[in-house]
Formats: structure tokens, C-alpha cells, sequence
């Protein structure tokens, strides 16, 4: 069941109005199943879901591709640190 359907079985239901910043909530979500710009409110229930977790999960989990890029430089930097220390205490004060 799509989200605007949901909204006016919850109006219904509750004898509220729904607020209008929700009804008029014009934002769209990608699909790429479509290839298309889908309003947020004629997704089905279980889409907005998921869109939601992957959502969460790439926020607060993020994945990095180049994760052993990113860890081969920080071992370069480790180790141009360990030489800089080398020298540094060598050096005859």
C-alpha cells in the first residue's frame, strides 16, 4: 500500500487531519529498478522502508571502497613519522 493511501486511512481512522506539510511533501526518491524519479508518497510501504534502513545504514555505517587505499596511506604517513623520530632522536643535542 502506497504512503498517500496510508496517510488517508490514518486521517480516517484517527478523525484528524493530516498536516499539510506532509501532504504536501515533494521530494522524490530514485529508483533504479525504473530509472526514475519516484514522489516520496506514492512509494509502497515496504520501499520507503528499506530506502530508510539503506539510508541509515550508509549514514552511520558508511562503506569505503577504497578502504585499503586509505589504509596503505596511513601506513606510508607511519612510517615517514617513525623515520622523522629516528632522526630526530639520533640527533647529537
Amino acid at each position: 500500500m502506497k504512503l498517500r493511501t496510508l496517510l488517508n486511512i490514518q486521517r480516517s481512522v484517527e478523525e484528524r487531519a493530516i498536516p499539510s506539510d506532509v501532504l504536501e511533501f515533494d521530494s522524490t526518491h530514485y529508483s533504479k529498478s525504473k530509472d526514475a524519479e519516484i514522489n516520496i508518497l506514492d512509494l509502497h510501504l515496504t520501499h520507503a522502508i528499506r530506502i530508510l534502513n539503506n539510508y541509515l545504514n550508509d549514514t552511520l555505517y558508511p562503506e569505503y571502497p577504497d578502504r585499503q587505499e586509505i589504509n596503505d596511506s596511513l601506513r606510508g604517513i607511519r612510517d615517514r613519522i617513525d623515520d622523522i623520530s629516528d632522526v630526530v632522536n639520533k640527533w647529537p643535542w
